[in-house]
């Protein structure tokens, strides 16, 4: 799964488990959003992730990515998983999770050291992650972000709006919204397109017909 992605000479390759405290480092490089005391539980949940080596990602239904500079050292990291919304959002019944955490995910958190930023390097990880994931059959990727990050994430090919709104069969229209956050989501296949309903430009296809 290695591959060296130019002009940057860095190596994109899956996280070890052993190497998690540097993924945690990375991590808290951005603002996490998360209080303090609250860490200890999130970085525990993703030490277990990290345990799960193996397909249909690089851990399972997770993806734990770093970008490594010429003499081996991590400088950056993306991690992406099974989206919160699904299992938090009443609309979305037990069927539809099963089904929706095999076919969208979400990423959680994208970081570069500051030494390293500047060179594309957090673009060559979205792209790697992309690709990765349209390759194990996942037809999109969905992410909340900063307002500032909104031309990052649309120049990319996501769609940004103050709230994701789906089309769930044979629910309907279902939105979700994190109060200070814009949602994004971009299609990794063309089983998603776009569609207006109800004012909201709203994603399809996230569920098989």
């Amino acid at each position: 799964m290695n591959t060296t992605m130019p002009p940057h000479d860095i190596t994109i390759r899956p996280i070890r488990a052993s190497e998690a405290d540097k993924h945690f480092e990375l991590i808290q490089l951005v603002d996490l959003h998360t209080p303090a005391e609250e860490l200890p539980g999130l970085f525990a949940a993703l030490r277990g992730t990290l345990r799960d080596e193996g397909g249909p990602l690089s851990h399972g239904l997770h993806h734990h990515l770093f970008a490594d500079s010429p003499d081996g050292t991590p400088v950056a990291s993306i991690h992406c998983g099974p989206p919160l919304w699904i299992f938090r959002n009443p609309a979305i019944y037990p069927h539809m999770q099963r089904k929706l955490v095999e076919r969208v995910s979400c990423i959680d958190t994208l970081a570069v050291h500051p030494d390293y930023r500047g060179r594309g390097i957090a673009s060559s990880l979205l792209r790697r992650a992309e690709e990765d994931f349209r390759n194990a059959g996942f037809v999109a990727l969905t992410l909340r972000h900063e307002h500032d990050k909104r031309h990052f994430f649309t120049r990319h090919g996501y769609t940004s709006a103050s709230r994701l709104a789906m089309i769930l069969p044979p629910f309907g229209l279902v939105t979700q919204a994190n109060p200070g956050w814009r949602q994004a989501v971009k299609p990794l296949t063309d089983d998603v397109s776009f569609t207006t309903v109800q004012g909201l430009h709203a994603a399809t296809g996230f569920l098989p017909h």
